[in-house]
Order: structure tokens, then sequence, then C-alpha cells
């Protein structure tokens, strides 16, 4: 009863077109100049959270991401850095170091998933079909709410 409650109040957040589709095509390219696709990541649950150097809200959540990725090594965290400048995005990856890969988009877009304002973050289940996505900054409860979702 607690999650329909809990689903009713975020139902808002989420991105309707996308829900139970596959995950449009994107790539990031990750420091080191290594290509990373979601596509990629087929085969375990992927996070993947659309960000920025200027988004304060997007700073704010890095901690709450970082960890959920290192107690959730099943799963695959991805950032993409939107709307970036190059000078922004290696200024942030010194500053703010996480266990996870994050950069610029090389290869689709932040359009095809319908994102509009950051942060934003989508759950993707091991097939490769988006099952969820939160628009703001996360914290632990929702966080862990929504990788329960990719599990089931």
């Amino acid at each position: 009863m607690l999650s329909l409650l809990w689903g009713l109040q975020h139902a808002a957040l989420a991105n309707p077109p996308l829900l139970g589709k596959t995950a449009p095509r994107l790539a990031i390219e990750a420091q080191g100049g290594h290509q990373m696709g979601v596509w990629e990541l087929q085969g375990k649950p992927v996070v993947l959270n659309f960000w920025a150097s200027w988004c304060a809200p997007c700073v704010q959540e890095l901690p709450v991401l970082a960890g959920a990725a290192a107690a959730h090594p099943g799963v695959a965290f991805v950032g993409a850095d939107n709307q970036d400048t190059a000078s922004g995005f290696a200024s942030f990856e010194k500053s703010h170091p996480h266990p996870y890969p994050a950069g610029p988009i090389v290869e689709g877009s932040y359009q095809s998933y319908g994102v509009a304002g950051l942060p934003v973050t989508f759950f993707i289940d091991a097939q490769g079909k988006v099952v969820a996505s939160f628009g703001g900054e996360l914290d632990t409860r929702t966080l862990e709410h929504y990788l329960a979702l990719m599990k089931t």
C-alpha cells in the first residue's frame, strides 16, 4: 500500500512516452576518450543520469548516486553531461570524483529522452527497457525505490 501511495505521489515525474520502451540510443565520451554506449550495457540494469556542471541540484545528488553505485555493483551507472562546456566538465570531474563513467553525449541526444530540465534520471532494466524516470534531485530513499523497480 505504501508503494502505491509513493508511486501516486511521484507519477507525474515519469516520462510516459518512454516507459516500457527500449531506451533511445545514447553514448557518452568518458574520461580518457573512451566512448560508452548505454545499449552496450544490456544484460544489467542501468541508471542513466542527465546532469551538467552548472546545475546545483546535480552537484547535490552526486553523493547519492556515487554511494548507490558503490552499493549496487550489479547495476551500471552512467552520467550523461548535458549542454556543458569542455572546461566545465573537466573542472567538475576534478572536483567531484565518482565511481561510474560520465561524460558529454557523443551519440544520440537528451531530446530523445524528453529531457527538459536537469537533473533527470532514467532507470533501464537488463533488457534495455525504460522502467521509470525521475526529474529532480534524487535522495537516497527515492533512488532505492527506483532501483527496486528494476529488480522486479
